[in-house]
């Protein structure tokens, strides 16, 4: 029997990143199969203004500190008070106060494992999601059964990216023409994310690919070095950062390949997802995360992380073979709609919940 569940989904992080984004599309996506989801989150959340948007019942509560029992009295009293039937927890405060509050209430809850974690915060949930396969080996390397923890991939909505622009206009702003070979990494800018390899990259195809463009979209606290970087190796004409932008999409959809270098530690890549989705090859680092999303030859490439002289093999075997990109690309898009959406997330998500609750 199908009867609507009321859900609270709890989150305690200030920035709006993978999981903060991931929790609102589930949330939204839970509410149009007529559940009726709670969204707790901080007062000062960047997530809380989007929530609104999307017309997610939203509470704020003081979630702050791994150190504050408090925090779990919270949780209980608006799950009490919303006639909660179980409570999704996502990353570790959240995880760790939510486990307490259910116990205390009686009430059933999940625990969203985002990324490589430690298994201590998420021990008293009666179930456990990890967004990857890498991530769930991850938590049972540390002990913890099998049978407790799940994956589920992370899901995106299909129709954000059906708005993702006119690839020649985003082209002619960015100054580039229609044939001018371009790719884009779209993440954070710090050392786990491998950008500096990149840029090294760069720099071992200026002669074969002198008018090759590398955008980089992202804030972060290695953007000074980044350009120091590519401007000591004479790539800064080439290797353009961008910081933030609100079109990251629209970017991605006119670029050739996107690239991700990370040196460890993703969950799911929300970009990987997108990319494919949007039918684009992608070159990646072969770490946890990165290869459930890319399949090696077949939806892109992987590279040993850290090795840049590897990354620019890859990125020149692949731009020299636009066949071989679409080939990749269409098989990207393929995949991803059956694994990556948001509806497929909801359908294994809402399952589990169903399970749990009988």
């Amino acid at each position: 029997m199908n009867t609507p569940l009321t859900i609270l989904q709890v989150i305690s992080q200030r920035h709006l990143s993978g999981a903060e984004r991931v929790c609102l599309m589930l949330s939204e996506s839970l509410q149009r199969r007529g559940h009726r989801v709670v969204l707790l989150c901080k007062k000062d959340a960047a997530m809380l203004e989007e929530a609104q948007q999307r017309g997610i019942e939203t509470r704020t509560p003081g979630l702050s500190g791994k150190f504050n029992p408090l925090v779990a009295w919270g949780i209980l009293r608006i799950a009490r008070e919303v006639g909660a039937d179980l409570i999704h927890t996502h990353l570790s405060t959240a995880s760790q106060w939510g486990g307490v509050a259910g116990r205390l209430g009686g009430i059933p809850v999940i625990s969203h494992v985002h990324a490589m974690n430690s298994r201590y915060f998420f021990m008293l949930a009666d179930a456990m999601i990890a967004c990857s396969e890498g991530v769930r080996q991850h938590i049972i390397g540390q002990g913890v059964s099998a049978e407790r923890i799940g994956t589920i991939y992370n899901g995106i909505e299909s129709k954000r990216l059906e708005f993702a622009g006119d690839a020649a206009g985003i082209r002619s702003s960015l100054g580039i023409a229609a044939d001018t070979p371009a790719i884009a990494c779209i993440a954070h800018l710090a050392d786990k994310k491998g950008q500096a390899d990149l840029v090294t990259a760069l720099s071992l195809l200026r002669d074969k690919w002198p008018g090759l463009h590398c955008f980089f979209v992202g804030t972060g606290e290695n953007m000074d070095s980044l350009r120091s970087q590519a401007e000591a190796l004479g790539v800064a004409r080439r290797a353009v950062l961008l910081g933030y932008r609100s079109d990251a999409v629209a970017i991605m959809n006119a670029m050739d390949i996107i690239i991700l270098p990370s040196l460890g530690k993703e969950g799911l890549p929300l970009v990987l997802l997108e990319a494919a989705l949007l039918g684009k090859p992608a070159i990646c680092s072969n770490i946890p995360g990165n290869n459930e999303v890319v399949l090696d030859g077949v939806t892109g490439l992987l590279f040993p992380p850290g090795d840049a002289a590897e990354l620019a093999a890859r990125i020149d075997g692949l731009l020299s073979d636009g066949e071989q990109r679409g080939r990749m690309g269409s098989a990207a898009r393929e995949r991803a709609g059956r694994e990556f959406t948001i509806e497929a997330m909801t359908d294994r998500v809402e399952n589990l919940y169903r399970r749990l609750l009988q």
